[in-house]
């Protein structure tokens, strides 16, 4: 019984907290400073709220799964390192879809000069990098060779998410017509270094051939940097936690959701 009254306590004033956050955008600035936190925030709301099935923008600050469009299996990384190449964290996708490992968190270019406003949709076209929900690991490539396919290599990179350039990722829409990265509709993922495009395909998956007997990514596929933009460079997003959207400074904008938080 004590127990119990403990937790209904705690989960009521966090309740109140998180209204306090829903009708308050701005103050979710201040939680970026705060990861551990953030990240206990997202998981908690990851584990009640799915993406919506209806359009809207991809905003700042969202926690999203990536899922590839070819395979249907979601961009992913760990704490397990390349065992060739760089020797970084290793990126693959998975299929499995309760793994929180394939969360990733939409944040602004490691070159910008100012910090993504939580809630600002993402335009086509922007600069911006993907940090890793659990590991802080930045979303990265490089001139290394990747393993299987020979392309170059995408790993997780950086130390909370401050990393450097090979970070940096251009959304490219490909619904035409888009002005903004929509849920759940196509995009390609440019590397800005390079160049080349954010690729998978159940091709180069992970086997006991390739990988060994006691293979830790088995049946998971490879993902690298292609030079080519074909079905394969073709991703859009899954579940998530989606911020709602907002226009500088207006609070009071009717495209504000709230039921999304």
């Amino acid at each position: 019984f004590f127990f119990f009254v403990v937790g209904f306590f705690f989960f009521f004033f966090f309740f109140l907290e998180l209204k306090k956050i829903s009708t308050r955008v701005k103050t979710l600035n201040l939680m970026m400073k705060t990861p551990m936190l953030l990240l206990a925030f997202y998981l908690l709301q990851l584990s009640i709220i799915e993406a919506k099935s209806a359009g809207g923008p991809v905003t700042c600050g969202s926690v999203v799964k990536i899922v590839h469009k070819e395979t249907g299996n979601n961009l992913h990384s760990h704490a397990i390192a390349w065992g060739s190449g760089s020797g970084q964290q290793s990126v693959t996708t998975t299929g499995v879809n309760s793994d929180r490992g394939s969360l990733w968190i939409v944040k602004e270019a490691t070159t910008a000069s100012n910090v993504c406003e939580v809630g600002k949709p993402v335009e086509c076209g922007t600069v911006l990098r993907l940090e890793h929900a659990l590991t802080g690991k930045n979303l990265h490539s490089h001139l290394f060779r990747a393993a299987i396919s020979g392309n170059q290599e995408v790993s997780g990179f950086g130390e909370g998410g401050v990393g450097d350039t090979g970070d940096n990722w251009k959304i490219i829409c490909e619904t035409p017509g888009a002005s903004h990265w929509e849920r759940n509709k196509p995009v390609s993922f440019v590397h800005a270094d390079t160049g080349k495009y954010l690729s998978s395909s159940s091709t180069f998956k992970f086997t006991h051939q390739n990988c060994g007997g006691q293979c830790p990514i088995l049946d998971q596929t490879e993902v690298s940097s292609s030079p080519r933009s074909d079905a394969r460079s073709k991703w859009q997003t899954g579940q998530g936690v989606y911020f709602p959207p907002i226009k500088s400074g207006n609070k009071n904008d009717p495209s504000v959701d709230d039921d999304e938080l």
